[in-house]
Formats: C-alpha cells, sequence, structure tokens
C-alpha cells in the first residue's frame, strides 16, 4: 500500500502525539490546475498564550529545519497541484528513497491525469526536530491530508488520511532536502492529529 499524498494510492501514515510548543503548518491547495498559484505555509505556534519580541532570537537548529521543512511541503504540493512542471530534485535528494518514490508517483500521476484541486488541505504539525549532524536531521511529524485528486472531471480520490511520518532531512549544497520519510503509524477517514478538535 502507498500513501495518496507522500507516495501513491494509500496512507501508510497515522496517530498523533504532541505538546504545547508544537510547530503547525497548514498548505492548501487551491486554484485552478492551469493556473500556477503557489500555495501558502502557515506556520503558527501552538502555545499562542503569551507574545514574544523573536527579532532579539538568533535561529535555532530547530528553527532552521521547521522553516525548511514547510519550504519542502510547499514545494510537495505545488507537484500535486503541477505535475507537468514538477521537478522532484528541487526538495528531494537526488536517487534518495524519497526522490525515487515521488519520481514515481508524479510520473503516474502525469500519465493518468490525475491533478489535485482547490478542495481539502494538507495540514501538519512538527513534534519533534533532531540533528543527528550538520548535514543530517530528522523531523518527527503528523499529517492529515483531505486534499481531492481528480482526472479531469471525475474524483478520482477524496479520501482522509491521517499519520504519523518521520523525515530523515540532509543538507546538499547549503539546502535543506527530504531524503526519506518513514511512517510509523496510519489511519485513514480520520484526523488522528486532532486538527478538528
Amino acid at each position: 500500500m502507498k500513501n495518496k499524498w507522500l507516495f501513491g494510492t494509500m496512507l501508510l501514515f497515522s496517530a498523533c502525539g504532541g505538546n504545547s510548543g508544537d510547530v503547525v503548518g497548514r498548505l492548501v491547495e487551491t486554484g485552478s490546475p492551469d493556473i500556477a498559484v503557489v500555495p501558502t505555509a502557515v506556520i503558527q505556534s501552538s502555545n499562542s498564550g503569551t507574545a514574544e519580541n523573536v527579532s532579539d532570537k538568533s535561529p535555532t537548529v530547530a528553527d532552521e529545519l521547521e522553516s525548511a521543512f514547510a519550504a519542502l511541503m510547499q514545494a510537495r504540493i505545488e507537484c500535486g497541484r503541477q505535475p507537468y512542471s514538477c521537478d522532484v530534485a528541487t526538495f528531494t535528494e537526488v536517487n534518495s528513497p524519497i526522490y525515487n518514490d515521488l519520481t514515481e508517483l508524479i510520473t503516474t500521476r502525469r500519465s493518468a491525469r490525475i491533478t489535485a484541486t482547490g478542495g481539502g488541505e494538507i495540514r501538519y504539525r512538527i513534534d519533534k526536530t533532531e540533528s543527528l549532524s550538520p548535514s543530517k536531521a530528522l523531523v518527527y511529524t503528523c499529517i492529515t491530508d483531505d486534499v481531492v485528486l481528480v482526472d479531469g472531471d471525475i474524483i478520482f480520490d477524496d479520501s482522509m488520511m491521517s499519520s504519523l511520518v518521520t523525515f530523515t532531512l540532509t543538507k546538499v549544497e547549503g539546502r535543506w532536502l527530504w531524503n526519506t520519510g518513514t511512517p510509523t503509524r496510519w489511519t485513514i477517514e480520520e484526523d488522528l492529529c486532532g486538527f478538528d478538535a
């Protein structure tokens, strides 16, 4: 089985736990497949009780990883909307496991004329980041995806999938890129991340 969001047709991800400092992102696939509209990533702290002057703080490694991850998610969303112009190498490490899976998925979507529509959205939460070395890190996430996929006017997939997945990021020529995405738990038709609560 494969994931509609990351890999292919079925979700292999699931349940989430979190804490009050989690980073939350919302990536919405919007607009017509014929119009190049870049989706927006809105990152917010779920601990909104106090305001802090962030200009006084230097960015941390965790901040850098969270920012890089948001950009990678945005690029992945755009690939779903515009599979014919998608270049998987812009957000994955070439010849990595995730590069190979996404290249296969995008090739399949092009040949089947399957695109993501403005219906539904991908929401994610970063539960933890872990720096393994200056050029390798882990990002632990919870993702809920109910984006509607279509083949022309026919709905191909409008299911909801939710999962817990660990991404390995590697720094290549100064840029963080996805290397692997390892699902650890998953479910279909239920928001295990608690975004709808």
